[in-house]
């Protein structure tokens, strides 16, 4: 027997498929004051995301060209943002290039990455990260809105050096397929939720160098840990501090404690006992750089760490980088610029 009411049910709505949303996902809090770009024009759109992704061209078809929207937020710290992007339509970015390390993760829908003729998907579990240079090829699907976390060049590479305790002989590649379900992901996702707590909060304390560098610093430990790269084997290594010759592991130590000081290879060699030759041997052979060096980079981080710091403006660079034991600024500015990436008076204007 029939049930009358069935007939009011239009069963040909059950073979279509569910469309996609009107509404893409909400923008984070911490991101909903730092507004970088709306638009429902595409060539404003492309030259909006050109800081991110350089000059590059948007592809929208069909109907989806009237529905198109670019929702553009960023905020940063020092050496890392955050951002938010959804073109709420489907698109393709063509010809894109990024200048620095990037993890794009979806909050909804998927994104499609094509570098070097391999093909990468980020979705809600499984995030794409980028390497500086890397020509790419982009699709995000319709209602698929994107995070995405940046990190200068000289952060991640600055923090490697540190912990093998040498200058780098090549720049970090990572793979580009970063998953986010596995065991140790959570410490990424803390490090996220981190991010977001202090751009939201925005008080006195996110000013704190102190505070900031070491959640930047936690975040890019955190991917050079967990995610596969030309270094990661050796960066799980413990510090030179515990392990090595005998020779370099004092050497190490004495440098360390030392960094103020007016020191020499032959200072160095004194103080734990053995020949110059000897400590240049053991820093040549284990860290493929030479004690000099090696202070100077310590020097170098140490005086970088106080220019961010240098809010009140008392102090001048020259006297800084003096402190440290490096008394010729030409000399010291040169070899700043070659560790960082920029100069010391850049990095002072970062805090305005």
């Amino acid at each position: 027997m029939a049930i009358p009411k069935v007939r009011m049910i239009d069963t040909s709505l059950t073979d279509r498929p569910v469309p996609h949303r009107g509404r893409s996902r909400g923008i984070p809090p911490a991101l909903e004051a730092f507004e970088c770009a709306t638009t429902p024009v595409i060539r404003l759109a492309e030259r909006s995301m050109e800081e991110l992704f350089g000059v590059h061209k948007i592809l929208v078809t069909g109907q989806d060209a009237a529905q198109f929207a670019l929702t553009y937020h960023v905020a940063g710290l020092n050496e890392i943002s955050f951002g938010y992007v959804d073109y709420r339509v489907r698109v393709e970015l063509r010809d894109v290039v990024v200048s620095d390390y990037i993890v794009f993760m979806a909050t909804g829908g998927r994104g499609e990455f094509q570098f070097a003729g391999q093909r990468y998907e980020s979705s809600t579990v499984r995030a794409f990260i980028a390497n500086p240079g890397s020509q790419l090829d982009l699709v995000f699907d319709a209602d698929s809105p994107h995070l995405f976390v940046r990190f200068s060049s000289a952060l991640l590479e600055r923090l490697l050096a540190r912990s093998l305790a040498r200058s780098l002989r090549q720049p970090v590649r990572f793979e580009g397929s970063f998953d986010l379900s596995v065991q140790n992901a959570w410490r990424w996702h803390t490090g996220v939720q981190l991010l977001h707590e202090e751009l939201y909060a925005r008080d006195d304390l996110t000013a704190n160098h102190l505070r900031v560098s070491t959640l930047e610093e936690y975040l890019a430990a955190t991917l050079l840990l967990l995610q596969y790269s030309n270094y990661r084997d050796q960066v799980r290594e413990p510090f030179c501090r515990e392990r090595g010759s005998r020779t370099l592991r004092l050497a190490v130590r004495f440098v360390d404690d030392n960094l103020q000081a007016d020191l020499s290879l032959e200072d160095i060699a004194s103080a734990i006992g053995v020949s110059p030759r000897t400590v240049q041997k053991a820093f040549q052979d284990e860290l493929h750089t030479s004690p000099i060096t090696y202070l100077r980079d310590q020097r170098l981080d140490k005086i970088r760490a106080e220019i961010l710091d240098e809010s009140d403006g008392f102090e001048t660079l020259g006297a800084i980088a003096a402190r440290w034991g490096m008394h010729h600024y030409g000399r010291f500015a040169r070899s700043y610029r070659e560790r960082f990436g920029e100069s010391p008076s850049a990095t002072l204007g970062r805090n305005g």
